[in-house]
């Protein structure tokens, strides 16, 4: 707030005061001493309502710039971008080789190959653990895990036929294989009489991924932007 409308303040205060003191006391007096201390009160209280106002604007600035900081630091800064960076490239090798395993899968079925998948997945997060978050290690963990599942089930139904168990195995690995697959491309929300979770389908996984990159927002923003860009230009 501007320093002299405070001093102006300050002034009318003072010569309020002053004139209530220095009137003469007697029936008029009185009445325009009472009078003289009305600027006073009216001083006092504009100027407690404007130090509330420039207390709140002062409160908001800091606000505004704590969140500037944090986006020039968390958005804009060599760190935050080489990040970024390193996440889509981990993010793109690493769905580029899911594709290839859920290829051999849904050509195959469960088979033993889904443990050299896994095995893929794992050397991938590992080669880049440092740019990956824990709550994407957690997620990719889960898909690995199934992928496992899948292949150990596997190679156990090939190498030891008619052992004890198998048919457990064998319906072990189809379910498995359906949760990995998803609802969508099993056709069905359910494989043996239970519901398909998608907890470690494709299409999960993938949805996680985008999130953390910002993927769709990202792209909602910039469509806007042209959006706004275009009517600007045809107003003109």
């Amino acid at each position: 707030m501007n320093r002299k409308f405070y001093v102006a303040l300050v002034a009318v205060f003072v010569g309020s005061i002053l004139a209530w003191s220095l009137l003469p006391v007697g029936r008029i007096g009185d009445v325009v001493r009472e009078l003289s201390g009305i600027p006073a009160i009216g001083a006092l209280c504009l100027a407690l309502y404007q130090i509330a106002r420039d207390s709140i604007a002062h409160d908001r600035s800091l606000v505004v710039l704590e969140v500037q900081n944090s986006f020039s630091i968390g958005a804009t800064s060599h760190m935050a971008i080489v990040a970024f960076d390193k996440h889509v490239a981990f993010s793109e090798e690493y769905v580029s080789s899911m594709f290839e395993i859920l290829t051999v899968l849904f050509r195959e079925g469960p088979c033993q190959e889904a443990l050299d998948g896994a095995s893929t997945l794992l050397s991938i997060r590992k080669r880049w653990s440092l740019w990956v978050t824990p709550q994407v290690e957690a997620d990719l963990e889960g898909f690995e895990k199934a992928l496992r599942k899948i292949g150990t089930s596997a190679y156990v139904v090939t190498n030891a036929p008619g052992s004890p168990g198998q048919n457990e195995t064998v319906k072990g690995m189809y379910a498995q294989f359906a949760e990995v697959m998803g609802s969508k491309v099993m056709g069905a929300k359910e494989w043996d009489g239970k519901q398909i979770t998608e907890d470690v389908a494709l299409h999960t996984i993938i949805g996680k991924l985008r999130r953390v990159l910002g993927v769709e927002e990202l792209t909602n923003l910039r469509a806007r932007l042209v959006s706004q860009a275009l009517q600007s230009k045809q107003q003109d």
